[in-house]
């Protein structure tokens, strides 16, 4: 298994309050740092004719828009508004912004849409990126004991109506979408952003399992990855867990939480689609074994290839190989999945990210920035902010092949 990780250091104990503008000197220092960082592999200048531009996209992801957070209290999300300020830079000619879930920290059920509504507005205001964001665990507020708490899937789709920026092909009342974006290199990029709250009550609590619709599961095969799709296509899956098992012991990164159906039925289906076959397989539900999903596509005469999925969830970021397939296709190399570490401070998380960061200071908010190079078949990583590699860990920017 390919597995690449950075865990971020610094330490604050303050007291929550809101960050202070004092601080904006900060955000120039990591901009003009980032920036630099970008700069320098943001074209292709291989052969003897012009730099071509390659496909630049922020990531952001576990923003946790709440009241007690400092850097991202939904009164000022200060992390949140630089990334899209970070972004909007004419000269940095961003293409797509992603947000991969977990946009918000629970609490009363009213408390809960407050930050959700305060998350999108910060989210699109003054932006003119096409910016994607998809649900993650906490965002159905189900982390709360009483079930009117609970944010229904209905609910936060009602929530995101009219937030966008951009076009999306997205099924009426539902929170999965897809989303063609041009490519400066040629064709287009498009995003798939899948919805892991997907059922039409409170079946499965989505704080610890991801649950999807076998509607979603038939519109992810026969309408995301077919519906005008062209051998100029390239294929990002934006969700917010891992797609690797559960382990306790911190073996993979999904240490808490779990798939209704296993993580490898998505990939599975993205391995047809790479290898131009057909997959015909039955997967079994771990809560209720009736309720199982049958999958039956054909991608013999599909177009388009697939780029990579971005995610978040376990609070650090890290690349790795998604394994464990039963149609794994050892002509082509492994899929690949990069998570992006939490933006609020005094979300720490549990395992990988255990060390608070600095909360009013230069490594108070953290970001990556991509740069694709469809041609190359290549992702260039960088970050804005925290993470930093300690010495002999690796140099930045990280190349990812796929």
């Amino acid at each position: 298994m390919f597995v690449l990780c950075f865990i971020i250091t610094g330490c604050d104990d303050k007291p929550y309050t809101l960050r202070s503008n004092d601080y904006e000197f900060y955000y120039m220092v990591n901009n003009r740092q980032a920036a630099a960082r970008l700069a320098s592999f943001m074209y292709n200048k291989t052969g003897t004719a012009d730099p071509v531009e390659r496909f630049k996209l922020v990531h952001i992801s576990d923003v946790h828009v709440s009241d007690w957070s400092v850097d991202n209290n939904y009164k000022s999300p200060k992390n949140l508004t630089e990334s899209v300020k970070f972004a909007n830079q004419s000269e940095l000619r961003i293409n797509a912004m992603a947000a991969t879930g977990d946009h918000i920290s629970g609490g009363i059920k009213s408390g809960a849409l407050l930050y959700l509504n305060s998350f999108y507005t910060h989210l699109y205001t003054d932006n003119r990126i096409p910016t994607f964001p998809c649900y993650g665990n906490h965002d159905s507020n189900m982390g709360e004991r009483l079930q009117k708490e609970y944010l229904s899937s209905a609910e936060l789709a009602n929530a995101f109506n009219n937030k966008g920026n951009y076009s999306l092909q997205r099924p009426a009342g539902k929170n999965y979408y897809y989303a063609d974006v041009k490519n400066p290199m040629g064709g287009f990029i498009r995003f798939i952003a899948l919805d892991m709250t997907d059922q039409p009550a409170f079946q499965y609590n989505t704080m610890k399992e991801a649950a999807f619709s076998q509607e979603q599961i038939d519109w992810f095969a026969n309408v995301a990855l077919k519906q005008g799709m062209t051998g100029q296509h390239s294929v990002i899956v934006l969700t917010h867990y891992p797609f690797q098992s559960y382990r306790s012991d911190a073996s993979t990164y999904l240490i808490d939480g779990n798939f209704i159906h296993t993580y490898k039925l998505f990939p599975e289906i993205v391995e047809a689609f790479r290898s131009r076959s057909s997959i015909q397989k039955t997967f079994e539900n771990i809560r209720q074994p009736s309720e199982t999903c049958t999958v039956d596509y054909d991608f013999s005469e599909s177009e388009g290839e697939f780029i990579c999925y971005l995610g978040g969830h376990a609070h650090v970021f890290a690349v790795f190989d998604v394994g464990g397939l039963s149609n794994a296709n050892e002509q082509l190399l492994p899929q690949r999945m990069i998570l992006c570490t939490n933006q609020a401070a005094s979300e720490a998380g549990v395992v990988f990210n255990s060390v608070h960061r600095e909360v009013n200071g230069i490594s108070s908010n953290s970001f990556t920035v991509y740069s694709i190079d469809t041609r190359e078949r290549k992702i260039y990583v960088t970050y804005f902010g925290s993470f930093n590699p300690s010495s002999g860990r690796a140099e930045f920017p990280v190349i990812i092949d796929y």
